[in-house]
């Protein structure tokens, strides 16, 4: 599966997300990060504004894992 993942981040925008407990670092592809949007839009998850960044699960310690402004977004 993660090699699929990493062919279908070919060319994407990555979004850095990071862990303040642990302080793990992840660049996510903009099409995960729009899943997620899309999942919080149809009721799946909690919305957020459209301006905003998924805050996600830390995949090490289940703390927060949270975008790391680095761009314009």
């Amino acid at each position: 599966m993660l090699k699929e993942l990493e062919e279908m981040s070919i060319g994407q925008k990555f979004y850095n997300y990071h862990c303040k407990s642990c302080g793990f670092e992840k660049g996510l592809p903009e099409f995960l990060i729009e899943e997620f949007r899309m999942d919080m839009i149809f009721g799946a998850i909690a919305p957020i504004e459209s301006n905003q960044m998924p805050e996600l699960v830390c995949p090490n310690c289940r703390s927060k894992f949270e975008y790391k402004k680095t761009d314009d977004r």
